[in-house]
This record gives structure tokens, C-alpha cells and sequence, in this order.
């Protein structure tokens, strides 16, 4: 009877208790959500490096175009907003349009020659990853001109940047270097633009584009030239 009492207090030690199951329990839970949050954090900046390495890569595209063709290029990013597609494509789509001669001036004087913008993309469109959008405010504020947006009837409003023909930064004017940056937001149904996104005011990344077309990437607003602690609303 003696050795059964002793057995039983034994296997009874070597079991958990409620309180320490409870513990553990709160530990696991406590981990899951900080490895959930570091990994929606980690989404948002690859998200917005992703959507900075795409426009970079159309901007040197567009500069190449200008060298090659002789006449001047633009990157555009769709301003407008609107419903359905419209509002998908809002600053989250770009493209490139170019210059054409209108031989409208006095034949045989090239110095006469006329160009005109085409109202339409050049170049297949680029859409920005989801939740990635253009910021106008810590890019300067870029001008902006109509383009015919695929998908969407009529002239659009779009940002641009410019290079002329011998690939050389051309607008904006005296911003040297401008600044091309994108953000993370989220955009409502019930709003023109969108808002930023929990903690959104770290998650910027772009780059600097230089008057020879070089560029400079950068992943905070801090490191933004000329802007460092841009206004990081859109």
C-alpha cells in the first residue's frame, strides 16, 4: 500500500499543473501575435520597395526612349479617381507618353518644327503592388497634363515627369534632384484619396532622379533630399 502511495505522488509530479498549461498557453498566444505583426510590417515595406523598384525601372525606360527617338518623354501616374476601375488604377497606375513632330512649321527649317504630346501610353502600363500608391505631396508636387488611361473613357489627369531628348531630367523645373516616392495606404470607399496606413508615415520608399537621369532609392521619408520629414499624408 506504501510503494502505491509513492507511485501515485510521483506520476502526479511529473504532469502539468492548470496554472502552468495556462502560462505556456499565454506565452504561444503572446509570440503568434508579435510574429504576425512583424510579418504585416515586413509586407507593407516589401510592398512598397516592390512598387519603388517597378516605377524606377519605367522611369529609365522612358529616359532611354527619349535618347533613342530624338524627342521628349514623360512618366505619367494616373490622378484620377472616380469608381471601379478608375478607382483601382487611382495613383497606382503609370505609363509613358512621347512627343510628336507636327511638321507645322516652315518646311525645310527643322528649327521650325512643331512637337505635340500624345494623349496616349507609349509603353504598356505599370500598376503599382496593392496598397501602394503614389504621394504627390512628399514628391513635389509634380505638374500634371491629360492622358488617355486604357480601361477608362477620356483624357485623364496624370502626373508627370519629363525628360527631353537627350535623356536629361527636363521637368520638374528647378527641382534637382526631384523625387518620385510611394506609400502604403489604404483607400475607403468613401474617400477621393487615400489615407495612410497604421504607422504609414515610415512606410515610404522611392528614389531621387538626378538631372543626367540617375537615381538614388531611398525607404524612409527622413532620407527624402530636400524633403527629410516630408508631410507623409497624400
Amino acid at each position: 500500500m506504501k510503494n502505491s502511495t509513492q507511485n501515485l505522488t510521483r506520476s502526479s509530479r511529473n504532469g502539468f499543473t492548470l496554472i502552468e498549461m495556462l502560462v505556456v498557453l499565454v506565452i504561444i498566444s503572446t509570440l503568434i501575435g508579435i510574429g504576425a505583426q512583424v510579418m504585416k510590417n515586413a509586407t507593407s515595406a516589401q510592398g512598397t520597395d516592390t512598387g519603388a523598384s517597378m516605377a524606377e525601372s519605367l522611369f529609365a525606360e522612358a529616359r532611354g526612349m527619349a535618347k533613342t527617338s530624338g524627342v521628349s518623354t514623360r512618366v505619367v501616374i494616373y490622378e484620377g479617381g472616380g469608381t471601379g476601375e478608375e478607382r483601382e488604377k487611382h495613383l497606382r497606375y503609370m505609363g509613358i507618353v512621347r512627343q510628336y513632330l507636327n511638321n507645322g512649321g516652315t518646311p525645310g527649317d527643322p528649327s521650325d518644327d512643331t512637337y505635340t504630346w500624345s494623349d496616349r501610353l507609349e509603353s504598356r502600363g505599370v500598376e503599382l503592388p496593392k496598397n501602394v500608391y503614389f504621394n504627390a505631396n512628399l514628391s513635389g508636387d509634380p505638374n500634371t497634363m491629360d492622358v488617355q488611361i486604357p480601361g477608362i473613357s477620356g483624357p485623364q489627369s496624370c502626373y508627370y515627369y519629363e525628360f527631353n531628348a537627350e535623356g536629361i531630367l527636363a521637368d520638374p523645373v528647378g527641382s534637382v534632384p526631384a523625387v518620385f516616392a510611394v506609400q502604403s495606404g489604404v483607400l475607403y470607399p468613401t474617400d477621393d484619396t487615400p489615407r495612410e496606413a497604421k504607422k504609414g508615415s515610415r512606410e515610404v520608399s522611392g528614389f531621387a532622379i538626378w538631372k543626367r537621369g540617375n537615381t538614388t532609392m531611398f525607404r524612409n521619408p527622413d532620407q527624402i533630399p530636400g524633403l527629410g520629414n516630408g508631410d507623409p499624408t497624400f
